[in-house]
């Protein structure tokens, strides 16, 4: 069988699972994985109804005046990292253009960059808004942000496109200082579903896409740039099957992604540039390979020198990577006999000097998993599952489940701090 063939028949079946199990809410487009952003003093949570809330850190109260879109406007569902920079909240969802979900994949996406002291556009317009689902997070760099889409529109062959958008504030400029936000877009050859890679000191882009492609993207600025932007794709690298999940950095030049067949696989980038900084060419290099059970689709944590997984079949791995021997080696696995499927991968973190992951599923809990053993400790007693991966801060562990609801628990005993149901507007037990 051709590999392009394998590939069209993988994609079918992911699209099949996911409709499924209901892990991929792109496709019922209910949103939301995004998980709640924090900053010094507050917490940022995004609701299923496709608006952005905001929490007081000390007390869990919400900031009644602070609401994104405002009035009865949605944004649809939410799932890429939001990213606080400089009192500035940029981000992602996607809806049908009409302030609503969208249904049969035709999706507009809306990013935008929010004033996190008022909630107000920082732009002209309250988002930019682009053809496509931005199921990913974006990424911003020297006042540009990047997002790559899954596109709707196969006119082109194009699977997806990266987006450069104009990422300053427009609050000091002129009307003839205003521009188009849109700097240029790019396609690619496949779908995009996880966070393109910033490489910041060598000022390139690497992302990985469903059609088992991977691309590498120059963010450098040249002349020739701006006037053919698709120059700036200096390396697409079909590999076997369908990239999900955002390619991790493990070394300077070394990377690795995993795919829907459950291979890990690491690779060395050679890359040449130019006399004016611009790259010239780029080497890639496979140097090792490992099977694990189930798909991994979502993110690789990197958590000191160790790198953890959960696939889509539930198990759980602590990895070992050496790229100096090209050795990937597992050094714990455990199956999480839980119902349902992993939601957006994993958190990892530290309390009182010991390490533990925490591992939400979509109909059940949220499984505490002890580092060093993999051993289970408890878990987290969400009956109806859960809809974002959580994030811990200051002892405290907050997460979006299943009903809509923004809960808070303290890592010491477990016991619930927060909860607001986000539908209802009140507080809930």
């Amino acid at each position: 069988m051709s590999t392009v063939k394998r590939n069209r028949i993988l994609v079918v079946l992911i699209i099949f699972a996911f409709s499924i199990f209901g892990c991929m809410n792109d496709m019922e487009h209910k949103g939301n994985w995004t998980s709640p952003k924090l900053d010094e003093n507050f917490i940022y949570v995004p609701s299923d109804e496709g608006v952005l809330h905001k929490f007081s850190k000390i007390n869990g109260s919400k900031e009644s005046s602070w609401q994104f879109p405002l009035g009865d406007s949605s944004l649809g569902s939410f799932y890429g990292e939001m990213i606080i920079d400089k009192e500035i909240l940029y981000g992602a969802a996607y809806g049908n253009g009409e302030d609503k979900r969208c249904q049969n994949r035709k999706c507009i996406s809306s990013v935008f960059a929010i004033d996190a002291n008022t909630g107000q556009s920082v732009w002209m317009e309250e988002s930019i808004k682009i053809d496509g689902s931005v199921i990913g997070g974006l990424i911003l760099h020297k006042d540009i942000i990047y997002v790559a889409t899954s596109e709707n529109d196969k006119s082109d062959s194009a699977g997806g496109y990266l987006y450069a958008i104009d990422a300053k504030s427009d609050s000091d400029r002129t009307l003839n200082e205003l521009t188009q936000k849109i700097l240029w877009r790019i396609p690619l050859p496949g779908e995009i579903y996880g966070t393109p890679l910033l490489n910041s000191e060598k000022e390139f882009l690497i992302v990985g896409g469903l059609s088992g492609d991977i691309s590498i993207i120059d963010l450098n600025n040249t002349q020739a740039y701006e006037t053919n932007p698709l120059s700036r794709i200096k390396l697409s690298q079909i590999t076997n099957y369908p990239i999900i999940s955002s390619i991790i950095k493990v070394s300077e030049d070394s990377y690795c992604f995993g795919n829907i067949k459950g291979q890990l696989k690491c690779f060395n980038l050679e890359i040449q540039y130019k006399n004016n900084s611009s790259i010239g060419s780029v080497n890639f290099q496979i140097w090792g390979e490992l099977l694990l059970d189930g798909w991994i689709w979502s993110d690789i944590r990197e958590f000191n020198n160790y790198y953890y997984l959960v696939t889509l079949s539930g198990w759980l791995y602590k990895i070992q990577v050496d790229e100096n021997r090209e050795e990937i080696k597992i050094e714990w696995e455990k199956e999480l006999k839980l119902d349902g499927k992993p939601v957006a991968g994993l958190t990892t973190y530290t309390y009182r000097n010991q390490d533990f992951i925490a591992v939400p599923f979509d109909k059940d809990k949220i499984a505490i998993i002890d580092n060093v053993s993999g051993a289970t400790l408890g878990e987290y007693p969400l009956k109806n599952g859960v809809q974002s991966l959580p994030i811990v801060n200051d002892n405290l562990i907050f997460v979006i489940d299943r009903d809509n609801k923004f809960r808070s628990f303290s890592v010491a005993d477990r016991s619930q701090i927060i909860c607001f149901d986000m539908k209802d507007m009140k507080g809930c037990d």
